[in-house]
C-alpha cells in the first residue's frame, strides 16, 4: 500500500509539472503506474487532494533543505546565504520537484488558488524565520550593513525568484555564470562597508 501511494506521489508530481493540473487527469496517473482509477480512491479522495499533498510535500521538502543550510552550516553568515541561494535555485532546476513547484506557484488551478497561496504564505513565514536571524547574525557580525532585516530578506527573495526564472531559461553553465554575477552585486551591496 505504502509502495502504491508512493508511486502515485511520483507520477503525479511529474505529470502535474509537465501538464499542469488540468492536463493530468486521475485516469492517466493510474495508467501511469499500472492501476485503475478506482485505486486512486484508497489514497486520495480526489484530484484536489492528491494536488495539495505534492504542494505541502514539495514546500515541506524545500523548508526542510533551507533549515539543515541555515543551522548545520557553522560558516559566516555571508556563507549561509549564499548557500542557500545556491540550493534555491538548484531545487528549482530538479527534474519534477522544481518543474511542480514553479508550476503550481506562478499558475495554481484556479479552483486551489486560495489554498495554494495560503500554504505558500505559510512556507514563507517558515523561510523568514529561518533567514531573518543570518541577517541580524551578519549585521551583529559586521558582514552585512545595518538595515531593516525585512528589506534585506526582501532583496534575497527577489534575487531568487529572477535567477529561478533564469535557471530555466539558459543552458546550466550559462546559468550558473549568472547565478554567481548576480550574487557578486548582491553581496557587495548589502556588505558592511568600512571607511577607517
Amino acid at each position: 500500500m505504502r509502495d502504491t501511494n508512493k508511486k502515485i506521489r511520483i507520477t503525479a508530481l511529474r505529470l502535474f509539472a509537465e501538464e499542469g493540473y488540468e492536463g493530468a487527469s486521475l485516469s492517466k496517473i493510474a495508467s501511469s503506474i499500472g492501476i485503475r482509477k478506482s485505486s486512486l480512491y484508497n489514497h486520495y479522495s480526489s484530484k484536489e487532494e492528491l494536488f495539495l499533498t505534492l504542494v505541502d510535500e514539495v514546500y515541506n521538502r524545500y523548508a526542510s533543505e533551507l533549515e539543515s543550510i541555515v543551522t548545520a552550516s557553522s560558516g559566516s553568515a555571508g556563507e549561509k546565504l549564499y548557500n542557500t541561494f545556491l540550493a534555491t535555485t538548484d531545487f528549482i532546476t530538479r527534474e519534477g520537484t522544481g518543474q511542480f513547484y514553479m508550476h503550481f506557484l506562478l499558475f495554481p488551478p484556479a479552483d486551489l488558488k486560495e489554498p495554494v497561496r495560503s500554504r505558500f504564505l505559510a512556507f514563507e513565514e517558515e523561510t523568514n524565520r529561518l533567514l531573518i536571524p543570518v541577517f541580524n547574525e551578519g549585521m551583529a557580525n559586521r558582514e552585512v550593513a545595518k538595515t531593516d532585516p525585512h528589506h534585506l530578506l526582501h532583496a534575497f527573495y527577489c534575487m531568487i525568484d529572477g535567477m529561478s526564472a533564469q535557471m530555466f531559461y539558459y543552458p546550466k553553465k550559462d546559468a550558473s555564470v549568472k547565478r554567481k554575477h548576480a550574487w557578486d552585486v548582491f553581496w557587495r551591496g548589502i556588505r558592511q562597508q568600512d571607511f577607517d
